[in-house]
């Protein structure tokens, strides 16, 4: 197995354990909280945190690092990229201590004295708690990418592992441990997040430390290096703030909607996407990265064009597929996964709607935040920051459009809708690869990916139509169990027809094992 193979290999597994994880906490949260106010109070209270991690912590300020760190690291060695990384922890650790103390006293504030309504003001409780998050997640991250650079994945992928078990037994412990209910239940899942925090900064920190030697040192002092970050930084930082304030408008307007269940469904909806998000296109992305930044610090066009165009197509044959059959399978996968506790059959139905309309925008999303990385890797920050302007401006017109008339639905259609949009903007950008090319048969194989994606979709519809079940939790998981191999099935054989280069590789080795097997 080659190195990229084994890197790849790493993150997906323990990227996929940490989605399991996550669905489980999802399960255990839904079933507490169901669609209540209380569930949308804190949904909103955890979303700016993470707004503010995806900007200044995993996203950009990761993106404008990496390349400046792996560039030195190659010709200045490790004495002064370990010094570049203690300048960017000192800054942003200021920075975030003094955004967190803001944030939490005027959350505070307006829970105490300025908000008059019983769920603002529930929102705001519960951010004065969760906001400190943020503080611990985006140093976290820095130092994820230096160990990333080095080609050491294991403390990032493992990371949202320990926040998914902390959330998942800060519940476990509030639910069952002190009998709370309602906000004390919800107060108690904001300080596990807080713990899983501060326990997703100790991974990476001991572990650069004891493989590469780092010692933190608190350092303000300027340098040529911090400068080129500070450069990237605040352009990609730019951009990636108009796409999370993006998220964070659909999740005001749905909590402002009558509908209470509005936010919880939106919610659920963006979690299940980003299952095979985050285990795979996420994943390759990251072990990616540093090879595009790499290739691109070289000058190395050639690498820099194959290490895309193998991204490319891989995250459109597992994301389109995975979109289908969520669209497709909805229901069962909701009644399966969700349907205990407090999250009734009518939240089922409700949320597979939303589900169904949804899951339109997961390859968008995903080719979206692999050319954004392309674009970070060769240090263009522009491109994907007037992606994201005009993502935000379509989305916040079709929301405000559609919201009315359609609540939730219209919601849920303009971030596709949005998603599209992005997605067109960042290819008509990357000036190296004219649209046609992405239709010709190699090397990106888009024709491959869409109509084996499309005959899966097929075969599971029919299937479905003709394969009858008891309408029950145990029905469902059936008709899943046997769709879903089935539908992987077919989807792997028509790539391999068509001459993909990974399938065709994993049949090679798979007839090597089969021979073997079988004498």
């Amino acid at each position: 197995m080659s190195k990229f193979s084994r890197n790849l290999s790493l993150v997906s597994g323990l990227t996929a354990l940490s989605r399991i994880l996550g669905l489980f906490r999802d399960i255990l949260f839904f079933s507490f909280f169901g669609s209540s106010a209380v569930a949308a109070a804190f949904i909103l209270a955890f979303t700016l945190p993470n707004l503010f991690r995806r900007m200044l912590g995993e996203g950009t300020l990761s993106s404008a690092f990496i390349p400046v760190y792996a560039e030195n690291l190659q010709s200045q060695g490790l004495t002064m990229a370990n010094r570049i990384l203690n300048q960017v922890l000192s800054r942003l650790g200021l920075l975030l201590l003094l955004l967190s103390l803001i944030v939490c006293l005027l959350s505070w504030l307006g829970w105490q004295t300025w908000l008059t309504d019983e769920k603002w003001k529930s929102g705001a409780f519960l951010n004065a708690i969760v906001f400190p998050y943020v503080l611990f997640i985006c140093m976290s991250a820095v130092l994820v990418g230096a160990l990333n650079t080095h080609r050491s994945f294991f403390a990032g992928a493992f990371s949202p592992i320990i926040l998914n078990l902390s959330m998942i037994g800060s519940m476990i412990i509030g639910k069952w441990g002190l009998r709370a209910e309602g906000m004390e239940l919800a107060t108690s899942l904001c300080v596990g997040v807080v713990v899983g925090g501060l326990l997703q900064l100790s991974l990476p920190w001991i572990q650069l430390r004891s493989q590469k030697g780092w010692n933190w040192n608190f350092d303000l002092r300027n340098s040529e290096q911090l400068g080129k970050i500070k450069t990237l930084f605040w352009v990609g930082a730019l951009g990636a703030a108009v796409a999370q304030v993006n998220v964070l408008v659909s999740r005001v307007l749905a909590y402002s909607l009558d509908d209470q269940g509005a936010l919880p469904y939106l919610f659920l909806s963006a979690r299940l996407i980003e299952l095979p998000l985050g285990v795979f296109a996420i994943a390759l992305s990251t072990v990616l990265f540093p090879e595009l930044a790499r290739s691109s610090g070289l000058a190395d066009t050639k690498g820099f064009e194959n290490h895309f165009a193998r991204g490319f197509r891989l995250t459109l044959s597992v994301t389109l597929p995975a979109a289908i059959g969520l669209g497709l399978l909805a229901e069962p996968i909701l009644s399966v996964l969700f349907q205990y506790g407090l999250f009734a059959g009518d939240d089922v139905d409700q949320a597979a709607r939303v589900l169904m309309v949804s899951v339109i925008a997961l390859p968008f999303y995903a080719l979206s935040a692999f050319i954004v990385k392309a674009f970070h890797a060769r240090k263009q920050m522009k491109p994907p920051l007037f992606a994201a302007i005009a993502s935000f401006v379509i989305n916040l017109v079709l929301c405000l459009s559609l919201m009315g008339e359609y609540g939730v639905m219209g919601l849920a259609w303009a971030n596709v809708g949005a998603a599209f949009a992005q997605l067109v903007f960042l290819l008509w950008q990357l000036k190296e690869i004219p649209l046609l090319h992405y239709l010709k048969p190699r090397p990106f194989f888009v024709l491959g990916g869409v109509l084996s994606s499309l005959v899966m979709g097929i075969a599971i519809f029919f299937l479905r139509s003709s394969f009858e079940t008891e309408d029950s939790r145990i029905g469902d998981l059936w008709t899943l169990c046997l769709l879903i191999p089935v539908g992987l099935l077919i989807h792997f054989l028509v790539l391999v027809a068509f001459g993909f280069p990974e399938a065709k590789g994993a049949a090679s080795k798979l007839r090597l094992v089969l021979g073997k097997f079988f004498g």
